[in-house]
């Protein structure tokens, strides 16, 4: 499992998660484990790792299911535009925030410097400051970064300052820092507000606790009287804090917008922005102009969204490089899914018609778009604009019958190979050529692709390429050898988010499948569903599959023989499957040994029970590496046997361009009655069901036969096990009382009864 998220970078994650809610008011959800390991041949949530090859303009073949600011980086490219390395370092940064949930503000070193400069004027251990505070009920489990980097920064160059002007032993710098300490504290909790200075009072201590009191009254949330004490140290021409202050009160608007009662959001929100742009025109206040211009386009976000949105979109179009392009992306993403949804589809909305005000949005919700509308925007916006962003969006849509896919076709294959763009148009080229029947030629580009161009596609689109050449594959042997593939990477399943485990993170397993190929879901889609028993038994001798790959086979094969009946092709496979896991060596003698077909039937079953990693099915992707342990996760003796077909059936393709239909997942080489025959046997096995209630079953009836069987005891208790570690159904609790009542009423003094002292409901 993956490594839990330490306390502080949890607290570090809810507020990034209430700032979003506070800019949007958008759900946002984790899940939770437990998680197994997964090989990713393509990437569909982002682009292969590393992602700093992605910045730098190695795009690979697209996904539109891609999120939306890896596709902003990709039409940015396709456009002809670059990023400079500052830019890709921005982009590599938020990727990774979003990613790992990673948003490290630097809280630490902020409050170190200011406790650093703080010692110089008061000895002493200084209080604990906790940057984050709670929000009001009914919201109280939601905590927000309150006191933020400018405040500490501010308040350590003031302490510098009052030394130099009233010297480090002064009784009123202390009391300087002591109100300093009381604003401070009112960054996690409480309302602690320094108490004014008298009249008399020097005027720039007086000015200072002015603005102390002004800032903790912020921290504390008393926004409306925030407000009021910086407006009235902006009238104050002789205060030092004056340039600051207007900047200030209009922040504290915003936190009202954002923190305070519903019914005043609105009208604070028009008055910050106001006061904003009043700053930014007013020369005297230069210094605030930068920050103004900041909280300026916050406001925009929330106050002006569409236009905002429309605003970033041209933005970041542009080849013109941005200081703020992380900010600045950030925010257009949001606000996108704001308005057509995260991608997700449970979350996806209609794209209203008032987003294609810029290209880039217009792209961006073309491209994932499913609307048959999407298409015929792509084609008009292509000939219109000649460009190749919208040949590849065009492309990724368009069926081989449409009036334009000959024209777009022709406009891919004039890509040059340094072209960005060129992996995808290829691959939507060849998709074309399959779609439309036209195998010869697709075999022919791919083989051309894969051998001259190699070096031009990262893994996750050379697979792209291996899938569909070993759909169009003329043989056994050429099936075989596109099925298997070298994964892009290894990820945990969390959320779908493919983040790939680092090579430090590596267990034995992983160490030993490094650099080795393994079959993708649409091979074994194949393998399992469509390819009949008489040519699987071919592949499981085909010496163009790597031996931990011939295992899988050949053990899938044997016990598949094994349950259709077929007892020839099992007994031949026999000696194959004892080389490749010998640990089954000695069962499997007995197995040929055995002359009756039901003895023979029941030493097969019984071999299964005591090898929970048997199944007759080939593995996607990350495999057992032993046949004879059990999973911790119930994946043992056949798991996914027990659930139906709608829910056995693969999810690969639905995130992917290339839309294979039920025909087109046929490899070319079978015949129909081939595809036929495998589909028939695959529903044979299918029909047993939950794998505990068959064993379970097929056990009793032999016992009830053969009770004087040594091996009955430990059948019938590994047969009641299989209803606790296996998966089940609603019959498995029968099927499980059946057995556990059969070894106690027959056997019960028995080694293995004392060992089976309950049985499982499912």
């Amino acid at each position: 499992m993956r490594p839990q998220i330490n306390s502080t970078a949890r607290r570090s994650l809810l507020a990034v998660a209430l700032l979003v809610v506070i800019l949007l008011q958008s759900p946002i959800s984790f899940a939770c484990g437990p998680y197994t390991l997964s090989s990713v041949f393509t990437f569909k949530v982002h682009p292969e790792y590393p992602l700093e090859k992605f910045a730098q303009g190695e795009i690979g073949t697209v996904q539109p299911s891609y999120a939306r600011s890896y596709l902003f980086v990709a039409y940015r490219y396709f456009n002809g535009g670059t990023f400079s390395p500052t830019e890709q370092r921005a982009l590599v940064d938020l990727w990774k925030d979003r990613l790992d949930f990673r948003w490290t503000p630097g809280d630490e070193n902020w409050v170190k410097g200011w406790q650093d400069a703080r010692q110089k004027a008061l000895a002493g251990p200084a209080p604990a400051i906790d940057v984050y505070r709670n929000r009001e009920k009914p919201n109280q489990y939601e905590s927000y970064l309150n006191c933020q980097q400018d405040a500490f920064e501010t308040a350590a160059a003031t302490v510098e300052d009052r030394i130099r002007k009233l010297g480090a032993e002064n009784p009123a710098l202390k009391q300087w820092v002591e109100a300093q300490d009381q604003v401070f504290a009112n960054c996690a909790k409480g309302q602690d507000i320094p108490v004014a200075l008298p009249a008399d009072a020097d005027a720039l201590l007086r000015a200072d606790r002015d603005y102390q009191i002004a800032a903790a009254n912020f921290y504390a949330g008393n926004f409306d009287v925030a407000r009021t004490q910086f407006d009235s140290i902006a009238r104050d021409a002789k205060s030092p804090w004056r340039a600051g202050a207007p900047y200030m009160g209009a922040r504290t608007l915003l936190r009202k917008a954002s923190l305070g009662p519903e019914e005043t959001k609105n009208a604070a929100l028009v008055e910050s922005e106001e006061r904003l742009n009043k700053i930014i025109k007013t020369p005297e206040l230069a210094s605030s102009h930068a920050a103004a211009r900041r909280l300026l386009n916050l406001v925009g976000i929330r106050l002006h969204p569409e236009a905002r949105l429309h605003e970033l979109g041209l933005s970041l179009a542009s080849k013109t490089e941005l200081a703020s392009l992380k900010q600045d992306l950030w925010d257009y993403t949001i606000l996108l899914d704001k308005f057509v949804g995260d991608g997700e589809a449970h979350h996806q909305k209609a794209t209203p018609v008032n987003l294609q005000g810029d290209d880039l949005t217009d792209w961006i919700t073309t491209l994932q778009s499913d609307k048959t509308e999407a298409l015929d925007h792509s084609v008009e916006r292509w000939q219109a604009t000649s460009s190749v962003v919208w040949l590849v969006a065009a492309l990724s849509k368009v069926a081989p019958q449409h009036a334009k896919a000959a024209m777009l076709q022709a406009a891919a294959a004039r890509l040059l190979p340094s072209s960005p763009a060129f992996a995808t148009a290829s691959f939507h080229d060849v998709r074309l050529d399959i779609a439309s029947g036209r195998i010869l030629e697709a075999r022919a580009k791919l083989d051309d692709l894969l051998r001259k161009d190699r070096a031009l596609f990262n893994r996750s689109s050379r697979n792209l390429l291996h899938k569909q050449r070993m759909i169009i594959s003329s043989s056994l042997d050429d099936f075989i050898e596109h099925a298997q593939r070298l994964p892009a990477g290894f990820a945990w399943d969390e959320s779908n988010r493919e983040i790939p485990v680092e090579e430090a993170e590596f267990g034995e397993e992983l160490k030993s499948l490094q650099g080795k190929p393994l079959f993708d879901s649409d091979a074994t889609e194949i393998l399992n569903r469509r390819m009949p028993l008489a040519l699987l038994s071919q592949a499981a001798i085909n010496s163009r599959l790597p031996e931990h790959l011939r295992r899988d086979v050949t053990q899938a094969v044997w016990l598949r023989a094994v349950l259709l009946g077929d007892a020839r092709t099992a007994a031949a496979l026999v000696p194959k499957l004892k080389t490749l896991v010998p640990e089954m060596a000695s069962l499997l003698d007995e197995y040929v040994k055995a002359r009756e077909p039901a003895a023979k039937k029941f030493l097969a079953i019984y071999i299964w029970l005591k090898f929970p990693g048997l199944e007759p099915v080939i593995d996607t992707g990350v495999g057992r590496a032993s046949l004879a342990e059990q999973d911790s996760y119930r994946d043992n003796w056949w798991c996914t046997a027990a659930f139906s077909a709608e829910t056995n059936a693969t999810e690969e393709n639905k995130a992917l361009p290339l839309r294979v239909t039920p025909e087109e997942s046929v490899p070319a080489f079978l015949t129909a009655a081939q595809t036929a025959a495998g589909e028939k046997e695959y529903a044979m096995l299918a029909a047993f069901g939950a794998a505990p209630n068959y064993l379970s079953r097929e056990v009793i009836e032999w016992a009830t036969k053969n009770p004087g069987d040594r091996r009955v005891p430990e059948a019938l208790h590994l047969a009641v096990k299989t209803s606790r570690y296996g998966c089940t159904d609603k019959q498995t609790g029968k099927w499980s009382k059946a057995a556990h009542d059969f070894l106690h009423r027959r056997y019960p003094n028995n080694h293995w009864t004392k060992q089976t002292p309950y049985w499982f409901k499912d």
